[in-house]
């Protein structure tokens, strides 16, 4: 029993390419068909779009609020007024990683909840949510389930996915 499983040369190619158009001629003829309904010259820069560097920093700020320091350090490398809005981003992320050094005793850091609780809260001031999570988990750890309650909705309200699951969990305790 012979199979047949890749066909054979003769058969034909076995790829095809889509036929390509040029981009320009297509906007070009665009580009003639407005001219002369409006009568004016359109602009052709690649500006025309939305300006993202436009945004507002507290917008800015919120949409970056969850982000991981990866995403964070990537999105402050569009433009010079990304990089200004999440400067205390930024820093609020280098507080964080004190906070966890002292909480779990890493780094040449001994283990100092006090200086943790302290990172974490001056990087929730700064508008992290995974500050803030981390700062109601000791908070949490405390006893103090007023002020994590308070900062997991802070989190969850900027959409932070542990702070809503911990502001969950601490409503079912």
């Amino acid at each position: 029993m012979k199979q047949k499983t890749w066909p054979d040369r003769s058969d034909g190619v076995r790829f095809t390419a889509f036929p390509l158009s040029k981009p320009n001629d297509n906007e070009e003829n665009i580009i003639l068909s407005r001219r002369s309904k409006i009568g004016s010259k359109p602009s052709l820069s690649p500006t025309d779009g939305p300006d993202f560097s436009a945004l507002p920093f507290d917008i800015l700020t919120k949409i970056a609020a969850s982000f991981n320091f990866p995403n964070l350090l990537a999105a402050s490398l569009v433009c010079r007024s990304w990089r200004d809005a999440l400067r205390p981003l930024r820093e609020a992320m280098m507080l964080l990683r004190y906070g966890k050094r002292f909480k779990h005793g890493r780094g040449g850091v001994r283990r100092n909840l006090d200086k943790a609780l302290d990172s974490f809260l001056k990087g929730a001031a700064r508008g992290s949510t995974l500050a803030m999570v981390d700062a109601g988990l000791v908070y949490w750890e405390r006893g103090l389930k007023e002020e994590a309650i308070a900062l997991y909705q802070k989190a969850a309200a900027l959409g932070d996915p542990a702070g809503q699951c911990n502001l969950g969990i601490s409503y079912l305790h």
